[in-house]
């Protein structure tokens, strides 16, 4: 009985997480600009990873805070829209302090792909 139960449990938990996937958004990168580039390294959520597209392209952390444009948002804004906490951690973003308005009645598609630009 206990094993069955752990069973069920396990499978509930990885439907859960699939589905969570299904309906995550796609981001597709709108050309093959170094801002660009940085915009996806953020989409992507992985500190490590946009740490070392920073260090590859010599941008540093002022830049990207103070100047790089995501899809016509300060990165800062662009990161608290989509919630991408890992990489609002690596460039020192506070994602407590800005208040947000959030259409709860907005239908999510899923799938939804975005098409991302950088300047």
């Amino acid at each position: 009985m206990k094993k069955l139960t752990t069973f069920c449990a396990s499978a509930t938990l990885l439907a859960g997480l699939l589905a969570g996937t299904a309906n995550a958004e796609q981001f597709v990168a709108a050309d093959n600009t170094i801002e660009t580039e940085l915009c996806m390294a953020i989409t992507e959520n992985d500190s490590f990873n946009l740490r070392k597209t920073m260090k590859a392209h010599r941008i540093g952390l002022r830049v990207m805070q103070n100047e790089l444009t995501c899809n016509n948002m300060s990165a800062d804004k662009f990161i608290a829209v989509h919630g991408f906490d890992n990489s609002a951690h690596s460039l020192n973003v506070d994602l407590n302090t800005e208040t947000h308005i959030k259409d709860l009645s907005a239908r999510h598609e899923i799938g939804k792909t975005i098409v991302v630009s950088g300047s």
